[in-house]
């Protein structure tokens, strides 16, 4: 196997941390290995905790390496939380050359014309997406490479991000060892894992409903037109719970998976749930319909906020798609419903396709990021299959490329002591 075919993913959400590793072989992704933990030094998407934060994606790498037997020292990492703002721009360049033929280096040219948007002083442009190409008046061109003009437009979304929240991504990533390939807003990643070509150009909104947040990407005649973050999540729900059932977290979070409903109505009257609230020595019966009657309003709210990022952009006949949702906090029973209540349009849930290898572990919601992620990081492959040469981009809190020799080394160390040394467990 090819290490320049290799792409590495790290996902730091608000309830798990995860690692994933897979080969790319121009078309598709099998996965090599997947570590997850839960995780420590991040609340609603930022990073509160280096140290912690960092300790989670150590182990969450050290687990990825041991099933795929390779060790990582750079990954694509995913980001979300603080303050992300997006913006639509438009770019116009002359193409240059004699020949009047739209080259690479017209369309980086146009793509920097575009970023020249006012940026507050606390945040950065973290993405200039294209949306569509004019060339001398013709609109709607998807690729302009290879066209002849002499006048060249896009139309871009432009993503900002807060300088501190991608610091401490960044740092965080740094602290355990890796390089920074690319950063990805989380929505996007996951819209890209779980949507199809055909559903961006019907016009579509996603929603990766993580712990802490909720993450918002519309699309609309086959390009990106909006991105939100919504900091509501299912921990929110949890939260609901514990304080409604006199319960902890962890409780409140076994019920919901085991019970929750979103809708009171559609649970029958005569279900009970067996659960032992703080203070009690005994387990009580609580009526299904109660945990039903605490989630219903939370679920509400989420659905009119996800509702009030559609009519931003326009009526919800412009997305004949509908909502897609995905993420852990997707899976909460009677969801679906509510939003398409709210929306007034169908809902449904979506996993990641066309994932294998190990990736059977990883077709479910909750990894939508995930592997959006994975997908993300072929760019770099794809651009080096075209041009003939390997092409990369490392991140760091000042913006060069930054290469902890002494972190690595040490986790190098450990990898391989790890696989050649006997287990001393039991000992």
């Amino acid at each position: 196997m090819s290490r320049l075919n290799t792409v590495c993913a790290l996902d730091l959400g608000t309830t798990k941390v995860c690692c994933a590793i897979a080969e790319y072989d121009g078309e598709d992704l099998h996965i090599l290995g997947l570590g997850e933990v839960p995780t420590r030094g991040i609340r609603k998407g930022a990073v509160v905790d280096i140290d912690l934060a960092a300790e989670a994606v150590a182990e969450a790498v050290d687990a990825a390496e041991q099933v795929a037997g390779i060790p990582i020292d750079a990954v694509v990492v995913g980001f979300s939380g603080g303050r992300i703002t997006s913006a639509n721009s438009r770019g116009v360049v002359a193409v240059a050359g004699a020949r009047r033929e739209v080259r690479d280096a017209d369309v980086d040219r146009v793509l920097e014309a575009a970023r020249a948007i006012s940026v507050p002083s606390d945040q950065r442009i973290v993405h200039v997406l294209p949306q569509q190409f004019t060339v001398d008046g013709q609109e709607g061109v998807k690729d302009a490479i290879g066209m002849s003009g002499s006048r060249l437009e896009v139309d871009a979304h432009i993503i900002m991000g807060s300088n501190t929240a991608l610091n401490n991504v960044i740092k965080v990533a740094h602290a355990a060892g890796l390089e920074v390939e690319d950063v990805a807003l989380q929505g996007i990643a996951s819209a890209e894992a779980v949507i199809q070509e055909e559903e961006m150009e019907r016009g579509v909104v996603v929603a990766d409903i993580g712990g802490g947040t909720t993450d918002i990407a519309i699309y609309r005649k086959g390009s990106l037109i909006a991105t939100s973050v919504i900091p509501v999540g299912g921990n929110h729900v949890t939260g609901d719970l514990a304080v409604g059932l006199r319960c902890d977290l962890d409780a409140a979070e076994e019920v919901k998976r085991r019970a929750g409903h979103c809708l009171q109505l559609t649970v029958p009257a005569d279900v009970m749930i067996t659960m032992t609230p703080m203070g009690y020595d005994a387990s009580v019966q609580v009526p299904a319909r109660y945990l039903a009657e605490i989630i219903g309003p939370r679920a509400r709210e989420m659905a009119m906020l996800i509702q009030q990022a559609i009519t931003k952009t326009g009526p919800a006949s412009l997305y004949a798609g509908g909502v897609v949702l995905t993420g852990g906090g997707a899976l909460l029973r009677g969801f679906p419903e509510v939003v398409q209540q709210e929306t007034d349009l169908p809902c449904r849930v979506a996993a990641p396709f066309d994932v294998d290898g190990i990736g059977h572990e990883m077709r479910d919601p909750q990894y939508a990021t995930l592997v959006g992620l994975l997908r993300w990081g072929t760019r770099s492959i794809r651009v080096a299959h075209v041009k003939g040469k390997k092409q990369q981009r490392a991140f760091n809190v000042t913006g060069t490329t930054r290469h902890n020799q002494t972190q690595v080394s040490e986790r190098l160390n450990r990898w391989f002591r790890d696989l050649f040394t006997p287990s001393s467990k039991g000992n």
